[in-house]
């Protein structure tokens, strides 16, 4: 094994055992080389090697630190673990997974597009644009000015496979402070991405100098952001020179009658960056999001685009295109919105109606997830006994607090479905 390895491993070993703990600093090059008698190459190539691993990142002119990347990766193992436990348990009906129902599916016609892109030879060829694919963005555009009322060019989106691609594309264009909020502790994707740059993470701190946010779904059961809150949001942004983060998850499906205007609409895109995604609303499967890069950054962008590969695929970014172009993606969403709200309406409905004691039914104006606060004894057996699958959000001998999600069950099956959850409580 050679020395640099050897120094690797003792690395790794340290911070598996948790005697390097997460956000610990890193002894520096010269430490290194007096505390294990290596030469400093030996230990610079060592280290390089452990921050492409993921175990350790670098602060400019203040040194390495250990990432959360085995927190978590333990987190994952437990879940998969719970994941498998779970499974072994055969539920009559389950209201915690969140996807697409199959009777508004737009799969077969997704098919025929993504074929149509597969023959497109000569460009599939090449490699992809590393900000996305010309035609793609100036349909994002389009869309994005009509369902958000946002005036951008093609040349201010930049396409990748999910959120973190984009946010670590993003990180490099933020001058000031390292400090960022998110709402809850709940984004822990986006809050790894920000650590792993030197980011200070904090969570509802709106002096971080980064404020992450999601306007049309600010709790788990759907809460939208009033128009006062928006407006005191862009005003401190723009007081504080701070950016907003305007994540758009679930705006396609906000069924309150008031509009609910983006903050980046509502400013022009002064000291906000939007991040879309079009996997909620189309297929989960296909994993292509977008960002709008905040108002005169783009220059900027243009020096750095070339470090950053594509991730997302070439065909489903050209079949989207001609979907989009289509008018397709609009019609999908009309279909999909009139199917959820009438779901959503009648597992409300049929909540308030089973659970007439001890409890507090929670539904806000957007997305597919109710809230249920339920007071009761051993409240966290009878979940795990139950025969109807929910998300337990938090739980107590005498308290629960959980969700219930009406994407995938059938309409004809949610009366039964709360029956069941309701016996099972008793």
């Amino acid at each position: 094994m050679k020395v640099y390895e050897q120094v690797y491993s003792f690395y790794v070993k340290k911070i598996e055992d948790g005697s390097l703990k997460t956000g610990d600093r890193m002894p520096s090059i010269r430490e290194s080389e007096r505390i294990l008698n290596v030469s400093r190459t030996s230990i610079e190539t060592a280290y390089l090697q452990l921050a492409a691993d993921g175990y350790i990142y670098s602060v400019e002119k203040v040194g390495y630190f250990v990432s959360d990347m085995v927190t978590r990766l333990e987190d994952k193992k437990r879940h998969v673990v719970s994941e498998k436990d779970q499974a072994k348990k055969k539920y009559v009906y389950d209201l915690e997974i969140i996807g697409e129902d199959k009777t508004v599916s737009c799969l077969q016609l997704w098919r025929r597009y993504m074929k149509s892109a597969l023959r497109q030879e000569e460009r599939l060829l090449n490699y992809p644009n590393n900000q996305g694919e010309e035609e793609l963005r100036i349909e994002i555009a389009a869309y994005v000015r009509k369902t958000r009322n946002i005036l951008c060019s093609a040349d201010d989106i930049v396409i990748g496979a999910g959120f973190q691609s984009l946010l670590s594309l993003l990180i490099p264009l933020i001058p000031g402070e390292k400090t960022i909020s998110f709402p809850t502790k709940n984004f822990a994707d986006g809050a790894a991405i920000f650590k792993n740059a030197g980011y200070v993470v904090n969570y509802r701190d709106k002096e971080s100098h980064v404020i992450y946010v999601t306007p049309s779904y600010m709790t788990k059961w759907g809460e939208v952001m009033t128009m006062k809150r928006r407006h005191e949001l862009i005003e401190h942004a723009r007081v504080s020179n701070h950016l907003i983060i305007e994540d758009d998850y679930q705006n396609e499906f906000v069924f309150s009658n008031k509009a609910t205007p983006s903050l980046y609409a509502m400013t022009g895109g002064e000291n906000i960056a939007f991040l879309g995604s079009f996997s909620r609303v189309l297929l989960p499967s296909v994993r292509i999001s977008y960002l709008i890069l905040p108002k005169g950054v783009r220059a900027e962008y243009e020096k750095i685009k070339h470090l950053y590969n594509q991730t997302a695929s070439m065909a489903e970014q050209i079949a989207l295109a001609s979907f989009l172009r289509d008018g397709h993606l609009n019609r999908h969403i009309k279909k999909m919105r009139r199917l959820y709200e009438d779901k959503r309406k009648l597992m409300y409905k049929s909540l308030k109606h089973v659970f007439v004691k001890n409890a507090t039914i929670l539904m806000g104006e957007s997305g597919m997830e109710i809230g249920v606060k339920l007071s009761g004894r051993n409240m966290a057996e009878k979940l795990k006994e139950n025969q109807v699958r929910v998300k337990v959000v938090d739980i107590s001998e005498d308290m629960a607090l959980f969700l219930v999600s009406c994407s995938r069950i059938a309409i004809e099956d949610i009366g039964d479905a709360i029956e069941k959850l309701n016996y099972g409580l008793q």
